[in-house]
């Protein structure tokens, strides 16, 4: 337990010195109080709590100097001087370092994480992420690519270095080295066997098995995730316990002695960690294994926690920058929570349940406790059913990864018998996708909760607190365990009661299964869009705190698409609010600094800016869109406003941005005989500037009014009121209600919003 210490020091001391950049004054001051400390305990013969302390510090150290070394091998002059070259092509070589994934502009548009290995032939070692297509398709791990496109520098923290935008497909211009052809092989002949085989079992079973997720759909994709059983397709410890096992297992039948057992287990770890790709929940789990492997060779006893911070030490000593790692902080977080929660949990579950299904209860609950505090910052709500989910995954989550794994291995030497392996591995795989599939469609899967760090603090204290009252009973018992407990309930109170209760009331009467949104963002444009795990954002607001809240609250971590539909304030101005959110944006011809100031921080914050206009089709998740105006390049500011006609989930909405009268005309002209839409985003918040014609043959149910409450100018008019009022349609006024949610259901649309209020509007 007192590692655990020296670990959260070793990455406090990652996190503040990547973000503040103050390596020396981190390193200078823990190395100088360390050596103080040290050299007392030993004038004065004594360790204890000083000596841990030391050993902190100590930690502490260690990584800020190797974060120092590596900030400036991660921005080398060659790629600075690239990143400053705006609108100019760069050629970078780099090699593949992980698997690539589709992104939201299409199937063919891949992202992958690669390492640079030069820059306009400077050499450097630089991390990157690349955006593009392939040459041939594909590219496997290990091979070299050349890149001729855009360098955009990430933030500090980011675990890429650089962002590159290829310009032309990407040429591979070498395979991959034979100790990394092999896994490539091996995998890839795993996903087409497993793409014979039928239902969302197939597309899961690469995932359970070597952790490759290419062919698991955003719909699979999302309710793995509302289920909390996403970490199932993340390869990490207790597959690397099967494989060390199996090792260990089979030398020992063979007659091996301890060093051969130890060394057998080794290499057959490297293959493994080689064959799922080495993501970080991987690595910690294979240092540890190894840890423990190294230890057993010594014929000492290994303890779970002191292995699990000594790899965390390790891991952040070679890489400072894993301390920003998502996957990082689960994995470590997951595997402390089973070490430390999971006996006490079973312990005193046992006194009330059969002893078995204790322990099956206080394995996920022991791991779900520990991570919910950082799934907050990810998405702020609970999963309701979570742990029941991943106790009716159990028992199939292992026969699947296991026998899928071998069905992976012999594929290349015996073909009949990976099929039968891969059928049999097909049906517990089935299991856990149905397991997901029914678990996140239940009323309530996912309850709300206070987003952002708050969040995070509020629900970190309640679980500390809930975990004392249910494990401690003679501590609850004790006056100064009363006491403890009264004033946290207390400070937790009125946190939530000044903060958080609003939030919560709020959020609980929302429903969950909404597909529009209209943001409350005072005068201006934001509505969202979501379906089947795909999101599309139009326009942001003015301001950045306001369009950021809407997101955080909704829960929305990725925006797939942003369509800024032209460059005034009100529809722009809370762009940094999101952008770090984007994959890429939709944007308007740029004619003037407005525009050039927008895309400028689209290209800061490395989001590619695609200008569109009419014409333009794409399908993003389940929602499928297309631009209708402008018509042409030429148009510019209100006139020149990007048009989408959106279909998804059943519904059709048209969003008019700010466009004018004479422009509604035109475009009543471009649609066709007879186009009608369930909503319309009404345009220019519903100013006077409206064709009551283009109104009238749309004749949608629902009018979505964005619009500040008090503005001066007299928005939303009457005579626009009464317009659509004459369409037959339902006006919903952010001035009024606040946020807006819509959601189909059985044919017909329900409305919540924040606040009930008289629109003006019919029905």
């Amino acid at each position: 337990m007192r590692l655990l210490f020296p670990a959260g020091m070793a990455w406090l001391a990652a996190l503040v010195g990547i973000a503040t950049q103050a390596y020396v004054l981190i390193w200078g001051g823990c190395t100088g109080v360390a050596v103080a400390l040290t050299a007392w305990c030993v004038i004065r013969r004594r360790g204890g709590v000083l000596a841990l302390i030391a050993i902190a510090l100590g930690s502490a150290a260690l990584i800020s100097i190797s974060a120092s070394a590596n900030a400036d091998i991660r921005r080398p002059d060659a790629l600075v001087t690239a990143a400053g070259e705006k609108g100019g092509a760069t050629t970078v070589v780099a090699t593949i370092g992980g698997l690539a994934h589709a992104t939201s502009r299409g199937p063919s548009q891949l992202r992958m994480r690669a390492t640079a290995t030069a820059v306009e032939g400077r050499a450097v070692d630089v991390p990157i992420t690349i955006f593009g297509s392939i040459s041939g398709g594909k590219a496997a791990i290990g091979s070299t690519v050349e890149i001729s496109g855009q360098v955009i520098l990430t933030d500090l923290t980011d675990a890429a270095s650089a962002l590159i935008f290829a310009d032309d497909e990407i040429s591979v211009t070498a395979a991959p080295p034979w100790y990394l052809g092999w896994a490539n092989d091996m995998r890839r002949g795993f996903v087409e066997l497993c793409a014979d085989l039928p239902g969302a079992g197939a597309r899961l079973l690469p995932g359970l098995a070597v952790g490759d997720t290419s062919a698991v759909d955003a719909e699979l994709d999302a309710a793995m995730k509302d289920a909390s059983l996403s970490h199932l397709t993340a390869v990490s410890g207790a597959n690397c316990a099967i494989v060390v096992a199996f090792a260990m297992l089979l030398s020992a039948r063979l007659g091996a002695g301890r060093v051969i057992r130890v060394a057998l287990a080794l290499i057959i770890l490297i293959g493994f960690v080689v064959l799922v790709t080495p993501q970080s929940s991987v690595v910690r789990a294979s240092i540890m294994a190894a840890l423990a492997l190294l230890i057993h060779l010594s014929g000492r006893p290994s303890g779970g926690i002191p292995v699990l911070a000594a790899s965390v030490i390790l891991m952040l000593a070679l890489d400072p920058w894993y301390a920003f790692d998502a996957g990082f902080a689960l994995s470590v977080l997951a595997t402390a929570g089973l070490l430390l929660l999971t006996r006490p949990l079973a312990a005193a579950l046992g006194r009330v349940l059969p002893r078995g299904l204790a322990t099956m209860i206080a394995v996920p609950l022991a791991a779900q406790l520990a991570c919910q505090p950082v799934l907050i910052l990810l998405s702020s709500s609970i999963s309701l059913y979570g742990v029941a989910a991943n106790i009716l995954a159990a028992p199939a989550a292992p026969v699947g990864t296991v026998v899928g794994l071998c069905a992976c291995v012999v594929a290349p030497f015996v073909p009949w018998v990976a099929t039968a392996l891969a059928w049999i591995a097909f049906v517990p795989s089935s299991w856990v996708a149905g397991v997901a599939t029914v678990a996140a469609s239940l009323p309530g899967a996912q309850v709300p909760w206070i987003p952002g760090a708050l969040g995070a603090l509020v629900l970190a204290a309640v679980t500390a607190v809930t975990i004392g009252l249910f494990l401690l009973p003679r501590w609850r018992a004790h006056w100064t365990g009363k006491v403890a407990i009264g004033l946290l309930c207390l400070g937790l109170g009125g946190t939530a009661g000044i903060t958080g209760t609003p939030v919560l009331t709020r959020a609980l009467q929302r429903p969950s299964d909404w597909s529009v949104a209209a943001c409350d963002v005072g005068q201006g444009d934001a509505v969202l869009l979501r379906s089947d795990g795909g999101t599309m954002l139009v326009d942001t607001g003015l301001e950045p705190e306001l369009v950021s809240r809407c997101v955080e609250t909704l829960g929305i971590t990725r925006i797939n698409v942003l369509v800024l539909t032209h460059y005034d304030a009100d529809h722009v101005g809370g762009l940094s609010g999101i952008v770090e959110r984007v994959d890429v944006a939709l944007v308007q011809e740029v004619h003037d600094e407005a525009g050039e100031r927008v895309t400028s921080i689209l290209a800061d914050a490395g989001v590619p800016a695609e200008v569109v206009t009419a014409g333009v089709h794409n399908v993003v998740g389940g929602i499928d869109y297309s631009v209708l105006w402008p018509a042409s390049h030429a148009a510019t500011g209100n006139a020149g406003s990007i048009v989408l006609d959106v279909e998804l989930d059943g519904i059709r909405i048209m969003l008019l941005g700010d466009l004018g009268e004479p422009e509604q005309h035109q475009l009543l002209s471009r649609l066709h005989a007879g186009t009608t839409e369930d909503i319309v985003k009404v345009a220019h918040h519903g100013s006077r500037d409206q064709a009551a014609e283009l109104y009238a043959q749309l004749h949608a149910t629902l009018a979505i009014v964005s619009v500040g409450a008090d503005n001066t100018y007299g928005h939303p008019a009457q005579q626009t009121l009464d317009v659509l009022k004459e369409a037959g349609g339902h006006i919903l006024r952010t001035d009024r209600r606040g946020m807006i949610l819509i959601s189909a259901r059985d044919g017909s649309f329900v409305v919540w919003s924040e606040t009930t209020a008289a629109d003006g509007g019919a029905g």
